[in-house]
């Protein structure tokens, strides 16, 4: 077991990664003190796998399952009510509920949003089944839904009380899906790990083998990385947490683009590091050599870098990003692998040049 105790001031919490943790999962729920109704909200897929050990783990005396949609459908306003309208449904007089997430990014950042704004704040707890839910998405409390015009746009911040990870979870995942969270691991190493970067780029085989070692040092990495900028900036106020969208602003405009339908958050993420990289060396920052390196591992894992979206409906996705202000737009920027800065300089017309390189 490695635990990595994410130091908050006011919401400290520990991170907490085992193989096989997936049977244990209610004797660490009851060490956390959540409440005495557990609402566990889960997807149709994972349901299909592990409905065994959720039954196993989550006795229906005092745990209900709330099923949603698979993917970004369940991160909507309509799933949003539903959920709070079960909730309101069990929740007396006598409980104390409390919620877990067991799923893969979008169940985490849905659960974790109604948990902030149910009875203005109830407990939770991310148990995060896909390699993008264990490295990202459930570190660091960024909860929201989203809307047909953006993605993310309706949100909160608000920490988990424990967060477990069980890399034996991604046994189920598909090599598509594998390979879209890796997106994320590799995101970890260009801004602030050059060994995971080049762990994940010499080690094509044995990690699509999920070779437990590489796995778990992936997984270990990447989270360790999270929860230590996390302690630094938990609100994103000071510019430090900002490097953790690398790529990631380009991406969230692809999605929403795409009205969620063409394209996944991975494969978004992928094509938005690789922009990223375009912009950079368009403003001076990096050389060509950052391009190619970016654009090599990608092509590894047969990861997109050329989308087929004209830069029109991609732009207006991002004019509603929160950190897109007086025609300009704060973007994470490469110098070189490990090393990235924040720029409030990027125009308009600095993203539409840089669009044509992967068009």
């Amino acid at each position: 077991m490695k635990k990595i105790n994410l130091k908050l001031k006011n919401n400290p919490y520990p991170i907490i990664i085992e193989s096989n943790l997936k049977d244990n999962l209610l004797t660490h729920i009851k060490k956390a003190k959540l409440g005495n109704l557990g609402f566990v909200i889960t997807s149709p897929k994972v349901y299909q796998f592990y409905q065994k050990t959720i039954k196993k783990n989550f006795p229906s005396k005092n745990f209900k399952i709330i099923i949603t949609a698979d993917g970004e459908k369940a991160k909507s306003k309509s799933w949003l009510f539903k959920i709070i309208k079960t909730i309101l449904k069990f929740d007396k007089t006598n409980k104390k509920p409390f919620i877990v997430c067991l799923g893969g990014g979008t169940i985490g950042d849905l659960g974790g949003f109604i948990a902030s704004i149910y009875k203005r704040g109830i407990p939770y707890v991310q148990i995060p089944t896909t390699l993008i839910g264990q490295i990202d998405s459930s570190i660091g409390g960024k909860t929201a839904i989203d809307l047909p015009e953006a993605k993310n746009i309706v949100g909160s911040f608000y920490q988990p009380k424990v967060v477990l990870i069980d890399p034996n979870f991604l046994k189920t995942l598909t090599k598509k899906d594998f390979k879209e969270g890796l997106a994320e691991a590799i995101k970890y190493g260009l801004i602030k790990d050059q060994d995971l970067f080049y762990l994940i780029k010499n080690n094509t085989k044995k990690i699509m083998a999920l070779d437990p070692a590489l796995i778990n040092k992936i997984i270990y990495k990447s989270a360790k990385i999270k929860a230590k900028i996390v302690e630094e900036d938990e609100k994103e106020k000071k510019g430090i947490r900002t490097i953790l969208n690398f790529g990631h602003t380009f991406a969230h405009g692809l999605e929403a683009a795409s009205r969620y339908k063409k394209i996944s958050h991975g494969r978004a993420v992928a094509i938005g590091m690789l922009y990223a990289a375009y912009l950079s060396k368009q403003l001076g920052k990096c050389s060509e050599k950052e391009i190619e390196e970016i654009k090599t591992i990608l092509e590894l894992y047969n990861l997109p870098t050329k989308i087929q979206f004209g830069p029109k409906e991609v732009l207006r996705s991002i004019s509603y990003d929160k950190k897109f202000t007086a025609g300009k737009i704060r973007m994470v920027l490469i110098r070189k692998i490990a090393k990235v800065e924040v720029s409030d300089k990027v125009t308009v017309q600095n993203l539409k040049k840089s669009f044509k390189k992967i068009k």
